[in-house]
This record gives structure tokens, C-alpha cells and sequence, in this order.
């Protein structure tokens, strides 16, 4: 699945970033003093403004407004320094963080409001502070107890008694900061615009079996509709349409994996995975990757799909009698010999040049 691209125009933003396997990162106050003290760094460095931020034990949020293009420079320099100190402190090795930071660019003020109460909630609903103000490592702390440290400017914060206005998300509060952070971008020149969502019933018009259904389920949740919705609309479980999410993000990481080894032949070196290219990508993994990704491609298609395309394009192809002799008695489980495949038809290649 290809990354979404970055919002990086200078604007607020609303960061997060966990620790690897979502283990704790921030074992007592010194690590968290010590993020603090390369957040105040990275904050001089790249010139933007910290309005909130909270560090939990695993996880962190922040609330930023960048006036240049450097979004992604101030949180890898952030996240770096941070490693450095952590792993020699533990003496570890590899990385700490969860792949990329995750960031949604706020585009008004409705969205920036309940955003500062959400962050500034957090230490509450953890339950590591009775109210909002408590937590040692957030910025709410910081108004009240230390308005004068050089950590933090936050006008935000500033502009209001917190205690006015910082108080819990209710339940339509979390829906509407559910629904402004799923509102999706499109770029156009050098401006990102709000990208125009699809009618959801237009996803499934002309759907052709349940790969394409599948393929439809997925693109109308990476647009930004809800999987709960999805899900009532196709008369499914919520649980039903997770899965399926989730197994349709296996195939197009599988998918990209063998086109970037360039083990799909005359395909442009983007394509994309879609319904149409499933059998192209059960075949090209039944030929040519490891036992770990045909196993993939077995549990995400089902093992009668997988072993009608061996049927249909490897079992009579000679090229592959070793490889067919072992599909057949490890993953189909045939009662075959390696001799029943010695005498095969002729290829694809025989059929084509034959047709020509």
C-alpha cells in the first residue's frame, strides 16, 4: 500500500508517536525531562510553536504550528534524539519508535479546540492525574504550576483560564474529532484541498464477486469513511469488515513487495493492486517468493482459490515440476509423485506462440 502523502504546509498539526510494539519508551520522570529537553530543542531548531503536548508512558501527542515546510525534520530530529538517549541508557539496539509518526493537519478552529481538550485529557483518561492540570508532563501542567518556563509558549493555552474551557470530550465531541481527523487531502499545485468524499453506495455499484466487493470495502475505508458505516450499509459485523480491511492490507503490502523485486514482468514499476490483479499476484507468489508469503497468499485468498489458479497456470507448466510436485504435496495435500509432472503440457509460452 503506497504511504499516504505527508501534509507538511506550514499550519497546526497534531502529532503522535508510539514506542515499538507499543512497549513503554518513557520509564520515569528523567526520560520524560529528557524528551521535554529535546522537544524544547527541536522546537528552537526548526522555528515552530509547541501549543500542547502530553507524554505518556508509551506514546506522545503534541500540537504544533510549523511556519516553514519541516513537519517531518523536526519530528525525526525529535524521535532521534530521544533513541539515542534511551537505547544507551538501556543498551539496546534497533528502533524504538512504531515506524512513521502519525499527523493530521488541523484546518479550523472547531477542530483545534476539541483537539487541545483531547490532548490535555489524556493523563485523565489513563488515569495517571485526577483532572486536567495534574500531570507533571503535559502542557496544562505547565500553565498552572510553571507559566514562566522556558519550555513551553503556548498563546492557546495562555489565551483563557484552562479550567473554562479544558474540560472531558463527550461523546459527540469524540465523533466530530473522529470525523475532522478522517477528512482527507488532496494536493493541487502547492495547496492541499479537501478532498470530495464519494458517496459511499457508489463504491459497490458494478461490484463483481467478493474479491471485488472486498477491494471496495477497503478503498471506501482508506477514503475516510468509517468501518462502522461500511459495515452497516453491507448488512456486515463491524468485526466482519475489520477483517477484511485487515486482509486486504496484507495483499497490497504483498503486492508492492514483489513489484518492488521486480518479479512481475510488463507492468508499468507503479501498479497498484486491485481486484483484477489477483490471480497476477497469487501466480507471481506461487512461482517465484518464500514459503512465509505463499502462506500469506493462502490465508488472504482461501485455499481453494489459490490452488485453482495452480490448476490453471502452473500445474501443466514444465518450467515448474519441481515446484508444482512440492505445492501439490505440502500446501494442496495430493497424493502425487514427483513423476506425475514430468510429463506435462505444453506452457503458456507454447500456447501463445501457437495462437500468434
Amino acid at each position: 500500500m503506497p504511504r499516504k502523502t505527508r501534509i507538511e504546509i506550514p499550519g497546526y498539526h497534531h502529532v503522535i508517536n508510539r514506542g515499538v510494539n507499543r512497549q513503554n519508551i518513557f520509564l520515569c520522570a528523567e526520560d520524560k525531562q529528557e524528551f521535554l529537553r529535546n522537544l524544547n530543542l527541536a522546537r528552537d531548531i526548526y522555528q515552530l510553536t509547541i501549543h500542547s503536548f502530553c507524554i505518556l508512558d508509551n506514546h506522545y501527542h503534541l500540537l504544533v504550528e510549523t511556519h516553514l515546510h519541516n513537519l517531518s525534520l523536526f519530528v525525526r530530529y525529535l524521535n532521534s534524539q530521544y533513541a539515542i538517549y534511551f537505547n544507551k541508557k538501556m543498551n539496546r539496539v534497533g528502533p524504538l519508535w512504531q515506524g512513521r509518526f502519525k499527523s493530521w493537519y488541523v484546518q479550523n478552529h472547531e477542530y483545534l479546540s476539541l483537539l487541545l481538550r483531547y490532548i490535555e485529557m489524556n493523563p485523565v483518561k489513563v488515569e495517571l492525574s485526577a483532572k486536567i492540570g495534574d500531570y507533571p508532563f503535559s502542557s496544562s501542567y505547565f500553565i498552572e504550576h510553571s507559566p514562566k518556563s522556558e519550555l513551553l509558549i503556548s498563546s492557546l493555552l495562555h489565551d483563557k483560564d484552562i479550567h473554562d474551557w479544558l474540560f472531558p470530550l463527550s461523546e459527540d465531541n469524540i465523533s466530530q474529532l473522529a470525523e475532522f481527523q478522517n477528512t482527507k487531502y488532496e494536493q493541487k499545485d502547492d495547496t492541499f484541498v479537501q478532498k470530495v468524499q464519494i458517496p459511499l453506495p457508489d463504491y459497490f455499484l458494478s461490484v463483481d464477486g467478493l474479491n471485488g466487493r472486498n477491494c471496495s470495502i477497503y478503498a471506501a475505508f482508506m477514503d475516510g469513511y468509517l468501518q462502522s458505516d461500511i459495515a452497516r450499509y453491507l448488512h456486515l459485523s463491524p468485526v466482519a469488515v475489520s477483517r477484511i480491511i485487515s486482509s486486504e492490507r496484507v495483499k497490497r503490502e504483498l503486492f508492492n513487495s514483489i513489484r518492488d523485486k521486480g518479479l512481475f514482468w510488463s507492468y508499468a514499476p507503479d501498479i497498484q493492486y486491485a481486484a483484477d490483479k489477483a490471480t497476477l499476484l497469487i501466480e507471481t507468489a506461487l512461482k517465484y517468493t518464500d514459503l512465509d508469503d505463499i502462506k500469506t497468499v493462502i490465508d488472504s485468498f482461501g485455499i481453494k482459490r489459490v490452488r485453482k489458479v495452480w490448476e490453471d497456470y502452473l500445474k501443466n507448466d514444465s518450467r515448474f515440476k519441481r515446484l508444482n510436485y512440492f505445492l501439490a504435496r505440502i500446501f494442496f495435500n495430493l497424493d502425487v509423485e514427483a513423476s506425475d509432472f514430468a510429463g506435462t503440457n505444453k506452457t503458456r509460452g507454447d500456447t501463445l506462440r501457437l495462437l500468434a
